[in-house]
């Protein structure tokens, strides 16, 4: 049986195999019959282009005591440790069509007004788009920050002083009576944008026109029908000077239903920093009127300013002193409100570790109706990724 079986398998192999090849000097190999064919792939398009990646970020902490009031009882008592900052974000670059700003920070201050405790939060803070229409001309999409107040053109890792002027921050209920801010905040919107970054001489021309929601730095949309619009004008000046002017108008609204109120701040400012040699000089003013349309009642005019002067004193490390005074004066409705500043500060940077070291002494002084002991002593140290 399996003899059989071998003859007739043998007999089937003879038969489709099909006689052998013709003998020849160089017979032509055989396709394998297991090889398939492959397209070329297809150049790249616009969906092939990647983003270049890259993260920046600081972390700012302060030491911060301020004179106790002997009868406030909110003014001076918590003195101690402070988060600053804690931002993180990443920059994502398209070639030379686009840039992505992606920046969060974990030293969000949540505060009631006049309220000694706060609690630290997540929030967003950069979220935008620049699609360059035309180097350095771009157009800019998303949560960001107009060109409005001056403070905005200067980096927070190279700001002289612990903190802001007080007509860009304002004045926190511990340091004092609370007063918000004069320049608005972030706010979701669009802009026609176009900075030409600092320049080694000479000087360079930028500007910006946006249409933003102008609500509440963190809301989540508008607070009425009516956009905020802003312009601005900006000549970039060596050693990260700067001369800039802008102007905002914002319609908002204000309180809850059923009692919503409809106001129009119409602002103003000016601001420069410029460098001769060792001696750094800046200042800025802001000024704003508000229009109550619901209740009819008389405008408001309020206005801040700030002057300082910065000196660079040769040193190993780079090491710098100087003053700044600033002045709020949030309403002309109330005639006891203004607050004014004097300040000294002294800045010692750390190439080696990126860091800097800032020491901070701050006289204020309220109105005779109003007046507090809160002068402060802040002492900051700052980490750059």
């Amino acid at each position: 049986m399996l003899a059989a079986l071998s003859r007739f398998a043998a007999a089937q192999e003879a038969t489709t195999a099909g006689p052998p090849p013709a003998p020849g000097p160089n017979p032509a190999p055989a396709p394998a019959a297991d090889k398939q064919q492959v397209a070329p792939e297809p150049e790249a398009g616009p969906i092939g282009h990647k983003f270049e990646l890259s993260a920046f970020g600081y972390l700012r902490m302060q030491y911060i005591a301020v004179q106790n009031d002997p009868n406030v009882q909110f003014v001076g008592r918590d003195d101690g440790f402070e988060l600053q900052n804690a931002r993180a974000g990443i920059r994502a670059v398209l070639d030379d069509k686009a840039d992505v700003i992606l920046a969060i920070d974990g030293a969000v201050d949540e505060r009631a007004q006049n309220q000694v405790q706060g609690k630290l939060r997540v929030g967003l803070r950069d979220a935008f788009t620049d699609v360059h229409v035309g180097r350095p001309l771009d157009v800019r999409a998303g949560y960001f920050l107009a060109w409005v107040d001056p403070e905005a053109l200067i980096p927070d890792t190279q700001r002289e002083f612990v903190d802001h002027p007080i007509e860009s921050r304002g004045m926190r209920s511990t340091e004092g009576w609370y007063t918000p801010g004069l320049p608005p905040g972030r706010s979701m919107g669009v802009a026609l944008h176009m900075d030409p970054k600092p320049v080694a001489s000479g000087a360079a021309i930028g500007f910006e026109l946006a249409v933003q929601n102008g609500a509440d730095e963190f809301a989540a949309n508008n607070d009425n029908d009516m956009p905020a619009v802003s312009a601005a004008g900006v000549v970039r000046l060596p050693s990260n000077g700067f001369v800039i002017a802008a102007a905002r108008w914002n319609p908002r609204t204000v309180g809850d239903l059923p009692f919503r109120q409809d106001e129009t701040d119409y602002q103003g400012t000016l601001g420069a920093h410029v460098a001769f040699g060792p001696v750094a000089v800046g200042g800025g003013v802001i000024v704003q009127r508000t229009i109550f349309e619901s209740t009819g009642g008389p405008a408001q005019d309020a206005y801040g300013a700030h002057a300082q002067l910065m000196v660079t004193i040769p040193s190993a490390q780079p090491l710098a002193v100087g003053y700044r005074f600033g002045v709020l004066d949030p309403s002309s409705l109330i005639t006891t409100d203004r607050v004014m500043e004097h300040t000294l500060g002294i800045v010692l940077g750390v190439p080696s570790y990126r860091m800097r070291v800032q020491l901070q002494l701050t006289h204020v002084a309220e109105q005779a109706d109003r007046d507090l002991s809160n002068d402060r002593i802040q002492l900051a140290g700052e980490v750059s990724l």
